[in-house]
């Protein structure tokens, strides 16, 4: 073949290709920016225990004695090395027994628990949960003796309907 018949052919393959291309991104779907939901706590809630640095909220399942919750938590930045780890979680108890009960809700006390290493009060509302958690990380643990100061304290909530 001569110089002229191959530039034809190059060019006549390089144009379909472009052509096949522009079909191919013509008929591809768009691209839609869907927003991230990020998921809501209570409205109740709000606003959040002053007392604490919150994490973002996340959907969460939570399990409760015979039955399990499908909602949105948080937690709190630890509270490290404190000596005295009810001055970290009481006033963050009271703060919410005081709101919510202003608000309707009441004590569950099938969801009330506590003991040394953490503890959590539910309240409900209608169809409304929310429970208050609290976990304590003790630095000193041995099998002889009762745990020890400092320790790290988180503080949680969770809210359901």
């Amino acid at each position: 073949m001569n110089k002229t018949l191959w530039a034809i052919v190059i060019i006549i393959i390089i144009l379909a290709g472009g052509f096949y291309l522009w079909t191919m991104y013509k008929s591809a779907p768009a691209v839609v920016n869907v927003p991230i939901q990020t998921p809501q706590l209570a409205a109740d809630l709000s606003p959040l225990y002053s007392g604490a640095v919150w994490n973002a909220p996340h959907a969460e399942t939570l399990e409760l004695s015979t039955t399990t919750a499908s909602g949105v938590g948080t937690e709190s930045v630890s509270v490290n090395n404190t000596m005295d780890p009810g001055s970290v979680f009481s006033p963050f108890e009271k703060y919410y027994a005081d709101k919510l009960s202003a608000l309707g809700y009441k004590t569950d006390i099938y969801l009330e628990a506590g003991g040394p290493m953490g503890g959590q009060t539910g309240y409900r509302k209608g169809d409304n949960l929310i429970v208050l958690r609290f976990k304590t990380v003790f630095h000193v643990v041995t099998n002889t003796a009762p745990s020890q100061c400092p320790c790290d304290v988180t503080l949680s909530l969770f809210s359901a309907n």
